[in-house]
């Protein structure tokens, strides 16, 4: 069974504000052998599976961590949460820096989508999604291992050589739109159009590429 099954039928049961024992009660099952499953002490049989699908009302596929939806379709964009949504609980408390660079980050990115998007090439949007994404994935984890305590079942991968993965498959991202950056048509930019397409997000794109190079030059010396 899969390790996130134990994480999510328990998160299912809490959102449903049901106990250990009620939820046990629901499914047909004792509550030691409910707590096994969601400890992932045991794993359970399909029958187990389609009631609990059916008690919390969401697919097997979601059950399983096969997909972030639990209606077990595909994921759309309507099903990400805003920006506002994944702020800070209290903004007030947030260091200022921190909320700066997140818009400047945030807002460099919806650049980058919109040109993937008018390139049109799924090849380039995937392998440029791949990268950011494990680039983000590198430093999340950094943080979450701050406190050696933490658990760990956020992760999927437990392993010491996770960041030389993470850097592999980062430079794999690179080859690969270097390979095919080639046989691919553009878009023509330049600072004017840049700043005719995307207002006000263009200024903190350039923020965003003053301060890489600055830090380039003060790490590199060029």
């Amino acid at each position: 069974m899969n390790k996130e099954f134990g994480r999510i039928i328990t998160n299912l049961r809490k959102s449903k504000g049901l106990s250990q024992k009620d939820a046990a009660s629901e499914l047909g099952i004792s509550q030691a052998l409910l707590s096994h499953y969601e400890k992932g002490i045991r794993e359970c049989g399909l029958s187990f599976l389609v009631r609990t699908a059916d008690l919390y009302d969401v697919s097997v596929d979601y059950l399983l961590g096969r997909t972030p939806n639990p209606s077990g379709g595909q994921t759309v964009a309507e099903d990400i949460p805003e920006i506002d949504e994944l702020s800070d609980v209290n903004n007030t408390k947030s260091n200022t820096y921190c909320l700066l660079n997140r818009k400047l980050i945030v807002n460099s990115a919806a650049i980058i989508y919109s040109l993937l998007s008018e390139i049109n090439n799924k090849k380039l949007s995937k392998h440029v999604t791949d990268y950011l994404g494990i680039a983000e994935y590198r430093m999340f984890r950094y943080l979450y291992s701050l406190k050696e305590n933490n658990a760990s079942d956020v992760f999927g991968i437990e392993n010491n050589s996770i960041d030389e993965y993470c850097v592999s498959s980062m430079a794999l991202s690179t080859a690969r739109i270097n390979n095919i950056k080639q046989n691919i048509d553009g878009v023509e930019l330049s600072a004017d159009v840049l700043s005719e397409k995307f207002s006000e997000s263009y200024t903190s794109l350039r923020h965003l590429i003053k301060n890489a190079e600055k830090t380039l030059e003060q790490n590199f010396k060029i």
